[in-house]
């Protein structure tokens, strides 16, 4: 390859970064403007990152903020948990690259596992959402811990 096909490979390599980049950030954005409860965290996200919106760490907030509405120990002005749900299950069909990288590494995965507190939510999410869940943990719903498929403790 070419000196000029290398740094066209690596301007479109940047382009796609950037256009994922872009993605999460419209992701976090709608999310607030969609789901009332997050307008708070939003704006602490913001001030903490100097003005930048980092969408894998924000969903860190959206998870925990999701788990305390769905174990009914959230603000009255917080998240209602379905409401969340519905919203990640309707960016998961549209499958935009980005995003969808978002709501899986950054939500679902974070969803609590077996015998932590908020554990069961996940028999709430939407068919979409549930298959990603399930390729995540695939050891799902078995009842014998030595099942297996599922990580030794």
């Amino acid at each position: 390859m070419t000196a000029d096909g290398d740094e066209t490979y690596e301007k479109r390599g940047k382009h796609e970064a950037d256009e994922k980049a872009a993605a999460g950030v419209r992701l976090v954005e709608d999310l607030v403007a969609q789901v009332p409860g997050f307008e708070d965290a939003y704006e602490c996200h913001i001030v903490n990152e100097n003005g930048v919106v980092l969408p894998h760490l924000f969903f860190w907030d959206v998870v925990q903020d999701t788990v305390r509405s769905y174990l009914g120990e959230h603000d009255p002005d917080g998240p209602d948990w379905r409401r969340v749900l519905a919203f990640p299950e309707e960016e998961t069909r549209r499958r935009v690259p980005g995003a969808f990288e978002v709501i899986v590494t950054s939500f679902l995965y974070d969803l609590p596992c077996k015998k932590e507190p908020g554990y069961g939510i996940e028999a709430h999410l939407g068919p979409v959402m549930k298959e990603k869940y399930l390729q995540l943990r695939p050891w799902y719903g078995t009842e014998d811990p030595g099942a297996p498929g599922k990580p030794e403790a």
